[in-house]
């Protein structure tokens, strides 16, 4: 009967799980909006932050919700499994939940609904690991490494330079760059690339990626291409930490955006690959970031979300016995 019960009430909680994280995305998809017009007023810097709090509040309160209507620790002051007799429920009322103790059958329940939910995630990302790896040996078949400016350089007159790879990361430079620009542009363009191999931003978006996906297309699209403008002001900030000089940065900056317009870029275009590159994604803006005197940090948009991610998981542990009973009535009324 325990396992029975156990099972049911991992149904109803991986139920409650999905539909708070449909729900919180479409509201969020709404919201997205007039909080992408908040974000023009936070420091540059607090973008990712932001950004990043503000995706994950579907996948942390329905994990919330989900582990405190399954099981959670004894020691939180929780019960340990939620169990009655649902069998009875016709005759009696639905009884509080009472603890019992972890069985295999439980075990193994709890692992068969981690494999459902991370096994597509897992597959997709073994997917663009091997993609990844085929487009980087190809261009290293049309590339030679050069130690002295310890990145690839493309046999290319298009100007391009870029980051590829999510665990073996190659920073790749076309001939036609190195041509177009004086050396400490280079070197500030190749701290640029090294940045991005540095802070692994190809796990970052996958993750951010992951975390959408209950949020609307427009929402997500709008969520990455703003994260993806926060990561190359990041990767701006150390190429200028590495030189010294914020203003030779946006230099750079300028002269590669004029040099986009004059000649085609090749950076291999794929939806399922990430690539940065030092032009990409709205040189205009991070331009005018470098440019102006350093912001005081304001923080309260990002403290904001984080406040809110919290709130809400400790809301998500409250109304787990009131949304676990009501979902039961909903589905007895609904399968009888």
């Amino acid at each position: 009967m325990g396992n029975a019960a156990f099972l049911t009430n991992l149904g109803i909680a991986f139920f409650a799980a999905l539909l708070a994280a449909l729900i919180i995305g479409a509201v969020q998809s709404a919201v997205w909006p007039r909080f992408h017009r908040h974000l023009s007023q936070l420091s540059p810097r607090q973008y990712g932050r932001a950004i990043f709090g503000y995706a994950s509040v579907p996948f942390v309160v329905s994990l919330a919700l989900f582990v405190s209507c399954a099981a959670v620790p004894t020691s939180a002051g929780f019960n340990s499994m939620p169990t009655h007799c649902h069998y009875e429920m016709m005759v009696t009322s639905c009884r509080p939940h009472e603890p019992m103790l972890l069985t295999r059958l439980a075990v193994l329940g709890f692992l068969a609904v981690l494999a459902l939910l991370t096994m597509p995630i897992v597959l997709i990302f073994v997917h663009r690991m091997r993609l990844h790896g085929r487009v980087i040996r190809d261009l290293e078949t049309w590339s030679r490494y050069d130690p002295e400016l310890g990145a690839w350089v493309v046999k290319s007159r298009t100007i391009s330079a870029f980051c590829v790879g999510i665990v073996r990361r190659r920073i790749f430079v076309s001939e036609g760059l190195l041509a177009s620009i004086v050396p400490e542009q280079a070197r500030i363009v190749l701290d640029h690339e090294r940045a991005h191999a540095r802070r692994a931003d190809a796990l970052s978006l996958f993750a951010l990626q992951v975390l959408t996906l209950p949020f609307f297309p427009s929402a997500r699209r709008g969520l990455a291409d703003e994260f993806l403008i926060a990561v190359e002001y990041e990767c701006d900030r150390y190429a200028a930490s590495q030189c010294g000089d914020r203003l030779a940065v946006a230099e750079a900056l300028i002269t590669l955006g004029r040099l986009r317009q004059q000649k085609r870029s090749c950076e291999p275009e794929t939806a399922s690959l990430s690539v940065f590159s030092v032009l990409g994604q709205s040189l205009e803006r991070r331009i005018s970031w470098l440019v102006q005197s350093p912001l005081p940090m304001r923080e309260s948009g990002a403290v904001l979300v984080e406040r809110l991610v919290c709130y809400a998981v400790i809301v998500s542990f409250i109304v787990a016995e009131p949304v676990h009973h009501g979902l039961e009535q909903v589905l007895m009324l609904a399968f009888n």
